[in-house]
């Protein structure tokens, strides 16, 4: 079995949000993590290599169709 390996390239947290980004070695593949802990909202995201940065400042833009709380 592959063992996930993932490096955390940044994160940031604001009035209650904390937004991660992760590289995901093996896939060779950007993810987002995103969590409010007002609204309990949380998510997480792969993301084209390109888009990565655009997705870790702006993640609701990214966000998928459906997202449980």
């Amino acid at each position: 079995m592959l063992r996930r390996m993932y490096r955390e390239l940044a994160s940031r947290l604001d009035d209650g949000i904390l937004v991660r980004l992760f590289w995901d070695v093996p896939r060779d593949q950007a993810i987002v993590r995103y969590r409010d802990s007002r609204t309990r909202e949380r998510f997480t995201m792969r993301v084209p290599k390109a888009k990565a940065l655009e997705a870790f400042r702006h993640p609701n833009a990214f966000r998928p169709a459906f997202v449980a709380a």
